[in-house]
């Protein structure tokens, strides 16, 4: 099962449903939580209609522009027991077919450290009932000098203190990660700059054993979606869709008909089945060929914005003509995510 967590910053915002369905689309998730929402009433019912129906969803709404969690898992692949005491988790219940319930608690940690200390107190009574947990999520806090970099000089202030008593009472073990080293930027410029590793998933020991070839991936982004991956098979592939961006190319008509030419021996029904499959394969190839150069395009601008970024995490910073190509690139992106949301509609 993959798990994508993730601090959206704002899931009204225009560029927040191309870039989820990019995330989606890559890394195939059976569930996702998503944090810092800002939405409640009208505009999260807006936001689950968009979302469309393979998706089951569990809201708690935000406190004005403030907050706000969102929990979404795909019909079918399990059963899902959601519930919340704490504006700062949710809670999942996650029950797969001939095999024990694990939990899987959402974190969105509150920056106010004396508010937090109700999380801590929340997850370690979850943890003291002795199912398997994993808790993944913003924690909004940083425990050592090497989580974080830029800004003032690490301080190791009473509320780091207790982020690590809390680690350590309940002996949560940290998953660890691939991919960039810190996930959250304050994007200031030179001296202001600040990284810190603010996502991160924690899990019991009982629930690693339940899971020992579990991996963590971190995608590259203002704040860092965190993919958990519980077994360590080969990536899915999507079944084949026929799109409707495709009529509007005069090709595709030919491509369809040329398919239906070829002569097939058999029955009624294995010419027809035969047929469907030679036009698949074709559009498929044909798509990958001409219509995807727009994911072409997308995939090679976020290698090089990683390449970027990988670039200023070794080094600290970037020069200035590398911080104007990391710029362009990022709007790059935005503009590619917007073209690829029209394309999926």
């Amino acid at each position: 099962m993959r798990i994508l967590a993730w601090n959206c910053r704002g899931a009204a915002k225009p560029a927040f449903m191309p870039s989820f369905k990019r995330l989606v689309q890559l890394h195939c998730p059976e569930i996702c939580f998503l944090c810092e929402t800002r939405l409640s009433g009208d505009g999260l019912g807006r936001l689950r209609r968009r979302l469309g129906r393979d998706w089951e969803t569990y809201a708690v709404e935000s406190q004005g522009l403030s907050g706000g969690l969102l929990v979404l898992w795909r019909r079918g692949v399990a059963r899902i027991d959601v519930f919340h005491n704490c504006s700062q988790q949710v809670v999942m219940v996650v029950s797969e077919p001939e095999a024990d319930p694990w939990v899987l608690c959402g974190v969105y940690a509150s920056t106010d450290y004396r508010v937090r200390r109700t999380l801590w107190r929340e997850v370690t009574n979850l943890v003291a009932q002795g199912i398997p947990t994993v808790a993944v999520g913003d924690f909004n806090c940083i425990r050592s000098a090497d989580e974080k970099r830029g800004g003032a000089l690490f301080t190791d202030r009473i509320d780091r203190r207790e982020f690590r008593d809390f680690v350590q009472l309940n002996g949560l073990v940290d998953l660890g990660f691939s991919g960039p080293r810190f996930t959250w930027c304050n994007n200031q410029p030179g001296g202001a700059r600040v990284w810190e590793r603010l996502d991160r998933a924690f899990a019991s020991p009982d629930w690693i054993l339940r899971f020992p070839t579990c991996r963590l991936s971190r995608i590259a982004s203002d704040h860092c979606p965190l993919l958990i991956s519980t077994s360590s098979e080969p990536d899915h592939h999507s079944p084949f869709r026929f799109e409707k961006v495709w009529l509007s190319y005069p090709q595709s008509w030919d491509i369809v008909r040329d398919a239906w030419r070829v002569p097939v021996r058999g029955d009624a029904m294995r010419r027809v089945s035969r047929k469907l499959e030679l036009t698949k394969r074709r559009l498929r190839r044909w798509n990958r060929e001409v219509v995807g150069d727009i994911f072409r395009r997308l995939e090679g601008v976020e290698e090089a914005i990683t390449e970027l970024q990988r670039r200023e995490d070794l080094r600290g910073e970037l020069p200035e003509n590398d911080m104007t190509d990391l710029r362009g690139l990022l709007a790059t992106h935005h503009s590619l995510l917007r073209k690829h949301e029209i394309f999926w509609r």
